[in-house]
């Protein structure tokens, strides 16, 4: 149902591997326009690394991630939505911003401590709490 409303990607903090495999078992591949993951944020880190001579670690709670998927995807003035669930994802969610025009959501999935969590994803910048995916189909209809 996503698919049919918006391009899809994916920034992942888990190598390739983990992600393509995850991707490929429960059937979803074909739903994304991009999936960058923790690989390419180590392919750009060695890529700055030679051209500038520094080290900048490019993983979440760096934006690369989430502005290369964006890149990747392809739409020229983009809103855009980032779902996360943890701290990391808030807070490269909001530094995004200076880049995209960006809404940071928190997910809480079958976590146990939900207000804990909720509140936590808060204080790193989630603008909008989510718990499900009917809250998220909801807020994009």
């Amino acid at each position: 149902t996503l698919r049919k409303k918006i391009r899809m990607g994916i920034a992942s903090g888990r190598p390739r591997f983990e992600a393509e495999l995850a991707l490929k078992r429960f059937r979803l591949r074909p739903y994304f326009n991009s999936v960058v993951t923790l690989d390419d944020c180590e392919e750009e880190e060695n890529r700055l690394l030679l051209s500038t001579g520094k080290k900048i670690k490019c993983s979440k709670p760096h934006p690369y991630s989430i502005l290369r998927t964006v890149q990747e995807i392809g739409l020229p003035h983009p809103l855009c939505g980032y779902v996360g669930d943890v701290i990391d994802d808030m807070w490269a969610a909001q530094k995004a911003k200076k880049d995209l025009n960006i809404l940071a959501i928190g997910f809480i999935s079958d976590q146990q401590n939900r207000k804990t969590t909720r509140k936590a994803l808060i204080k790193a910048g989630a603008d909008l709490i989510i718990e499900n995916s009917k809250e998220l189909l909801r807020f994009i209809a």
